[in-house]
């Protein structure tokens, strides 16, 4: 089994106390819907979301907003066992952990059976079919076809035999190009429900990318039947069902009756004492549906919240000064508490996250992605630890290197540190690039994903900084999908950005400045140096250890040189659960596991 090291500082509280209403309870009999668990209706979990999705076609989307989805309607071959820790690869839509053969190689792959899509009226009769090894084959396909998977293939790319020939292939031939008339060869049917996948070389990372939800199984007759519109019509495996779709409104997810997964009977220490393993062996989803308002700003979240109508909340800011004290510690940990008048409505959890935050250079841009000298002078002029205490409460610790101290491969094992806010050499730094005391440098111009209040603070607080030096920013607020369209072609200055881990390996944050991942892969800096792409292939398939570590301090170095990004924290994740809310573990590689939770009646 796959695992990584973790020091995951986590409160988890007790989840006891009378349910609270409306919230995350079930609806009175008038309201109820065809779904239903009981006589009273059916049981519905109340959350949100906070932007718009790029696609519900897991292969064509690789952002947060439609995970949130795609987690929920598609299964794939592996997933993260959502209890344990450190976190740890499972089977998903397999039997058993796939089984090495003989050349070292090869590993055979055997599905469960009986398991179904989702009834559709594609289908004969309007009943799901069983999944079979086709469906996994097809969706690797598919998954590898440059045609339609345009973001997300470097997470696969060189491990898979013969998947990168097939992908050129698909590249050369276009919308022509035929799937039944062309074989990735390391991919073989043995029967209809065994497989084997024949690897390049036997890598630690080899699994991951079939832990990925691009790499979802689908049902072929539907993509043939909707073509670009399938992301309008998801059918998968899931725990739940598409049941309303509205971008700009509520989106329902109905469970399906026939998901074949059951709650985790095993977890880490404490799991059993915190009632996590009440459920355990039960058939999942625990919940009949799920409704997810689109709401965008962290007030009205709150305030849903507070009224019962939101199962868990993120805390912003200003609601963290109003409801959380942290807690005084003399080990150089952060711990936080709700403060006493919360402390009886609600349950709070925290946890260091799996991501790194952090601004993009455009290097492709003529002013800064050229001088060099220019990107150093805002990075010494930006202030990561005032940003850290201003915008997050100090929820957080300033970045070294993109790696978050919870994956092995950080700042922590490597020693790498990054700018610290330093004026005077920002001011030497400008004068270098030609601009002294900032004269004749236009305003730069920084991407935002949406127009929401934090966004605006975050960049009032960036403005006031680079001010300091005579540097000048405006801040160009957008809607998510327009973000991701300019920033996926690398067309800006600078961008606000994050990665939160695809999964726990350091290679998955290193891969974000790898030249051949330019855009539209997720090297959208469209950074580009062949001593760091040299270090970068030595160090993918190595193990961890101090030999790849050092590798990794080199890489840091350059980075820390070349400035293409601009490093500022690695935050807490933290938030406030209902008191009727079961079985939430915030884990960050199953962001949202509404097929795990359930609601005391």
């Amino acid at each position: 089994m796959m695992k990584i090291r973790s020091r995951l500082l986590v409160l988890m509280c007790l989840l006891s106390g009378m349910a609270v209403q409306p919230a995350c309870t079930k609806k009175k009999p008038e309201e109820t819907s065809s779904v239903k668990s009981s006589p009273s209706g059916p049981k519905i979990l109340y959350h949100y979301r906070r932007s718009e999705e790029k696609s519900l076609d897991p292969v064509k989307a690789f952002d947060e907003a439609s995970r949130q989805h795609s987690r929920n309607i598609f299964d794939v071959l592996l997933e993260y066992s959502y209890l344990k820790r450190p976190y740890e690869l499972a089977p998903s839509l397999l039997t058993k952990m796939p089984e090495k053969q003989a050349d070292g190689v090869t590993y055979l792959f055997t599905l469960k059976q009986g398991v179904k899509f989702h009834d559709h009226a594609i289908f004969p009769g309007g009943k799901g079919r069983e999944m079979v090894t086709d469906d996994v084959i097809y969706s690797l396909k598919r998954f590898a076809d440059a045609n339609t998977n345009r973001l997300s293939y470097t997470l696969i790319q060189g491990l898979v035999v013969g998947m990168d020939e097939f992908r050129e292939l698909a590249r050369k031939q276009g919308k022509t190009f035929n799937y039944d008339k062309n074989e990735i060869s390391g991919l073989k049917k043995v029967d209809n429900y065994q497989f084997t996948i024949t690897f390049t070389r036997d890598s630690p990372l080899n699994f991951y990318p079939l832990a990925f939800e691009g790499t979802s199984v689908v049902p072929r007759e539907a993509i043939e039947k909707f073509g670009d519109d399938f992301d309008k019509n998801p059918i998968g495996t899931g725990p739940f069902y598409l049941k309303s779709y509205a971008r700009r409104g509520t989106t329902v997810l109905a469970r399906n009756p026939n998901y074949h997964g059951t709650y985790p009977t095993e977890g880490a220490a404490g799991d059993q004492e915190a009632g996590l393993l009440q459920s355990a062996g039960k058939k999942l989803p625990l919940v009949d549906e799920v409704h997810l308002p689109l709401i965008e700003e962290s007030q009205p979240q709150m305030l849903k919240f507070k009224k019962g109508e939101v199962a868990w909340v993120a805390i912003s800011r200003d609601d963290y000064v109003a409801m959380v004290d942290r807690v005084p510690t003399t080990d150089g940990t952060k711990k936080f508490k709700l403060k006493p008048e919360f402390e009886k409505q609600y349950a709070l959890y925290y946890v260091p996250s799996l991501a790194t935050n952090f601004m993009r250079f455009g290097m492709k841009d003529p002013v800064v992605g050229s001088n060099k000298a220019l990107r150093q002078a805002i990075a010494y002029a930006m202030n990561a630890d005032g940003f850290i205490e201003m915008m997050y409460n100090g929820r957080g610790v300033r970045s070294e290197s993109m790696i978050p101290n919870e994956i092995a491969g950080s700042g922590r094992e490597t020693g790498s540190t990054w700018y610290t806010q330093d004026i005077p050499m920002a001011k030497k730094k400008l004068a270098e690039a030609g601009y002294p005391d900032g004269k004749g440098l236009p305003p730069l111009m920084v991407e935002y994903r949406s127009a929401i209040k934090d966004q605006r603070q975050q960049y009032e607080y960036m403005r006031n900084e680079l001010a300091k030096a005579n540097i000048k920013i405006v801040g160009n607020f957008q809607s998510f999908s327009n973000f991701l369209k300019k920033t996926d072609e690398g067309n800006y200055q600078i961008a606000d950005a994050g990665w939160n881990a695809d999964y726990p390996d350091a290679e998955n944050f290193y891969a974000l400045f790898y030249g051949k991942n330019k855009a539209p892969g997720p090297n959208t800096s469209n950074f580009e140096n062949p001593k760091y792409d040299a270090l970068y292939e030595k160090s993918r398939h190595m193990m961890n250890g101090p030999e790849r570590y050092k590798i990794f301090a080199e890489m840091d170095a350059i980075l820390k040189d070349e400035v293409p990004m601009i490093l500022i924290t690695s935050h807490y994740v933290m938030g406030l659960l209902q008191p009727n809310v079961r079985n939430f573990k915030r884990s960050l590689l199953e962001e949202y596991p509404y097929k795990y939770m359930d609601l005391a009646d």
